[in-house]
């Protein structure tokens, strides 16, 4: 009977502890355990499915839980196409579905996600509750509507990551690089960028190959770029290494449509990846023309093969309008 009583005793302690340990996980570790929970209900069920954003005044939040959520959906569901986010929105722009990402996603636009062959939807609400915040992820069938699996977590209000994510949305809307130049864009989807003054954007930033934006990169990282222009525009990508060596990215199609999201390089099966033995501060030019021959001259392309990243030198310059991102390559630890 005492051992009886002994084991019980043992089994509350760890279920108590186990308790404890869940409330204090850290913010991205919990996000892991959201996936889990999540690939549970929908493994085997689904062909497709696609993480809009969650529904928060926080850009900064919901663009990190998404990120993560589809790193960790790519590792878990061998069987199932994830969609990252810059193919989802670029989808919605070709078959011309208005979605703001604000997080709400009203049944009509889940009708439209179904004709697209999005057979799987996850959406997700992030809101203030005592003591801190809650979050609760859903992953919803796009025809029925029924619901495959949820999951809902409690975040402490002090936890370092989500304040940092929080603080930093408040500081400033959602990054957009501006343009150098001021121009126009006629009201016909055929024009491209005019020769006037409008406020044209490109928001280009580098990401990794499970589709986070990254500043820091270290030797062997294979790394992308994610180009978003408010304007149709043909483009070109000059590369900057550490040493100040140019090279320009081969593109396969150079035509960007206004509202799309592209992911370079383009080129199938091509891979870019930080060089071994190369470390400081490297940059990346996203230009944007009228037309292609406005682009700055390329005499010399970059030799991007599978895993390898070459050399060459640029020439010719132009009055196309420009965006740079800026990162770092370090060694790693």
């Amino acid at each position: 009977m005492k051992n009886k009583i002994a084991i019980a005793a043992l089994i509350a302690a760890l279920f108590a502890a186990a308790s404890v340990h869940a409330k204090d996980l850290e913010f991205d570790e919990m996000l892991k355990v959201c996936a889990d929970e999540i690939c549970q209900g929908i493994d085997g069920k689904v062909k497709t499915i696609a993480v809009v954003d969650v529904e928060t005044e926080f850009w900064a939040l919901s663009d990190h839980i998404v990120d993560e959520l589809n790193h960790w959906f790519v590792k878990k569901l061998d069987s199932v196409n994830v969609v990252t986010r810059d193919e989802f929105a670029a989808a919605l722009t070709r078959n011309e579905i208005e979605y703001n990402r604000t997080g709400e996603v009203t049944d009509e636009t889940m009708q439209e996600f179904a004709r697209l062959g999005y057979d799987c939807v996850v959406k997700g609400n992030f809101s203030d509750v005592a003591g801190g915040y809650q979050l609760i992820i859903t992953a919803l069938n796009t025809e029925s509507l029924k619901q495959y699996s949820s999951w809902k977590g409690k975040i402490k209000a002090k936890d370092p990551d989500v304040k940092y994510l929080i603080d930093k949305s408040k500081k400033s809307p959602r990054p957009v690089v501006k343009l150098n130049k001021k121009t126009v864009v006629q009201d016909s989807s055929s024009k491209l960028l005019g020769k006037t003054s409008s406020g044209a954007t490109l928001n280009a930033v580098m990401i990794d190959a499970d589709g986070n934006p990254v500043t820091v990169v270290h030797p062997g990282d294979a790394i992308r770029f994610r180009v978003e222009s408010s304007k149709n525009a043909y483009l070109a990508i000059l590369c900057v290494d550490a040493k100040g060596q140019e090279e320009w990215l081969p593109i396969s199609n150079d035509f960007i449509r206004a509202g799309e999201s592209r992911i370079f390089p383009d080129l199938q099966g091509a891979v870019l990846r930080v060089d071994e033995g190369m470390y400081g501060n490297e940059k990346v030019v996203v230009y944007a023309a009228n037309s292609a021959s406005e682009l700055p001259n390329q005499k010399k392309m970059m030799s991007v093969k599978s895993g390898t990243r070459g050399l060459s030198l640029s020439g010719g310059s132009a009055t196309a309008e420009s965006a740079t991102i800026n990162y770092k390559i370090e060694k790693k630890r």
